[in-house]
């Protein structure tokens, strides 16, 4: 049946599209841990007993530079990622057509590589410029406002710190374990700044995990547009125990018309599959049998509407 060739494409895509995530993090974890260790050295050269309040000036002007150095650092590495989360996508449904091109002699290889070519610019776009969203935040504007949750921190440390009588080399040590993208907060320190953020790069790993996966619905979800065998794409919830919100847990195994399926949630882990009911060779002999003269009013209406993208 096509149904399991292209689960098996599905699948495929998924399962590569989780591993970039899983590196991605692993890329984004390193760029904090780089900022950590040159706090650490520095921390090690100074006298504890002769650090000044000017001392914490200068580190926090120092940290707010770094900051804009990893605000650029991350937005490359998910521009990046998101182009090949894209291509994960959108080449299910052109490998798909290939696979079918070849098999019954269907001379349409230059037809679908064409009509899946404009893809991956346009949700691109989408993400990067934010016109996927109600909000209208697109990628930079959302690193942005993570990089203001930073600067606060740093802010709310140093002046919580005073408030509390630390030293500056307290001070000065209690924002090199904020920085510190690897190690649980003491709970000394969290009593002391509970509302400074526990995990540094959390906010730049949330918004790089949900920027791909958005990416990869919204390729998905256009490419499918141009699959005149796709029915609908099905909903399949994580159902991990206490990870999975009611919203996900009541779409679970819906199939939503291509045109009508949401994004996930920020962080979601939730996957949607698109359904193809035909089998392979019903698509291969009514393809054919359309290329060369037979009347079929849905592939007719088909290349109507997206037959420019033949050209």
């Amino acid at each position: 049946m096509a149904s399991k060739d292209y689960l098996r494409l599905c699948e495929e895509a998924q399962r590569k599209k989780l591993n970039l995530a899983k590196k991605q993090e692993q890329q984004i974890k390193q760029i904090y841990n780089d900022m950590y260790k040159n706090l650490s050295k520095k921390l090690k050269k100074v006298n504890p007993g002769t650090l000044t309040e000017r001392y914490l000036e200068e580190l926090q002007k120092e940290l707010a530079k770094e900051i804009k150095s990893i605000h650029n650092k991350v937005e490359k590495i998910v521009k990046k990622n998101i182009d090949t989360s894209i291509n994960l996508a959108n080449n299910v449904q052109l490998d798909f057509f290939m696979q079918i091109n070849e098999q019954y002699s269907l001379n349409m290889k230059d037809t679908f590589l064409s009509m899946f070519s404009k893809i991956p610019k346009a949700a691109m776009d989408e993400i990067l410029h934010g016109t996927a969203y109600k909000d209208r935040k697109g990628l930079s504007e959302r690193i942005w406002q993570y990089t203001k949750k930073f600067d606060k921190d740093i802010d709310y440390i140093i002046s919580e710190g005073i408030a509390n009588k630390k030293t500056t080399y307290e001070i000065a040590k209690d924002l090199e374990i904020y920085v510190n993208p690897k190690a649980s907060k003491p709970w000394e320190w969290s009593n002391v700044y509970p509302n400074a953020s526990e995990k540094v790069d959390y906010n730049a790993q949330r918004l790089a995990r949900t920027a791909i996966n958005h990416a990869f619905q919204q390729a998905q979800k256009r490419s499918c547009e141009k699959n005149p065998y796709v029915t609908g794409i099905r909903w399949v919830s994580a159902g991990i125990h206490g990870r999975t919100c009611p919203t996900c847990s009541d779409r679970d195994d819906q199939l939503f018309k291509v045109n009508e399926v949401p994004l996930d949630h920020p962080n979601g882990l939730c996957t949607t599959i698109p359904e193809i009911p035909m089998s392979l060779e019903e698509i291969g002999i009514e393809l054919r049998a359309w290329r060369y003269g037979a009347s079929n009013l849905k592939l007719d209406k088909w290349f109507d509407e997206y037959g420019e993208d033949f050209l």
